[in-house]
C-alpha cells in the first residue's frame, strides 16, 4: 500500500520527500528519468523508473522496496 502511496504522490506532484534511517531523501520525476537525492548531500543517482529506482537503489545494502515499512512519507 505504501508503495502505491508513494508512486502517486510522485506522479501528482513530480516530487517525493521521504526519511529513512534519519535521512531525508528527494525523488523527482523528470521527463525522462527519476532522480533520488539525498538531502543535505551532492549524492544523486538517475533510474529510468520509479520502479527501477525501488527495487535497485540500496540502503544498507538493502533496497528500499524491502524497507519499504521504515520509510516515512513527508509530502501531504
Amino acid at each position: 500500500m505504501k508503495y502505491q502511496t508513494m508512486s502517486n504522490i510522485l506522479e501528482t506532484n513530480k516530487k517525493l520527500k521521504f526519511k529513512l534511517y534519519s535521512l531525508e531523501y528527494l525523488i523527482v520525476k523528470e521527463a525522462s528519468n527519476v532522480l533520488i537525492y539525498i538531502l543535505d548531500s551532492k549524492i544523486k543517482k538517475s533510474y529510468n523508473s520509479f520502479e527501477e529506482l525501488m527495487n535497485n537503489y540500496l540502503v544498507y545494502q538493502e533496497s528500499l522496496l524491502s524497507q519499504i515499512d521504515r520509510i516515512e512519507i513527508l509530502n501531504n
